[in-house]
């Protein structure tokens, strides 16, 4: 959605016509003053073609899709039920319970 230029303007009179109002107020006419400020640069910027946020977001390869993935590093498979066995001159079997 497209604002137009004529909105923008209506936007800065109405808050110069606020400023001047709270005219007894420095805080408010600062805010009302930053608020027309804003918008000109809004102006300023869409004029000259300049945009400060990329318009253009660059898409992930698909070697960096699968690294992120974890693809490349495949984890090392655990071996299920794969004991680690102590031979003890003590021990009668695999078993903390065998004695």
């Amino acid at each position: 959605m497209a604002i137009t230029n004529q909105t923008v303007l209506k936007k800065m009179s109405s808050e110069i016509q606020e400023a001047m109002l709270k005219h007894g107020n420095e805080q408010k006419v600062r805010e009302h003053i930053r608020s027309v400020k804003l918008l000109a640069d809004l102006l300023l910027e869409e004029e000259s073609g300049t945009e400060t946020i990329p318009s253009k977001v660059q898409e992930p390869t698909v070697e960096e899709v699968r690294k992120m993935m974890g693809a490349d590093n495949p984890k090392p498979e655990k071996k299920k039920n794969q004991e680690t066995k102590i031979d003890h001159d003590d021990a009668n079997g695999s078993s903390i319970f065998d004695f």
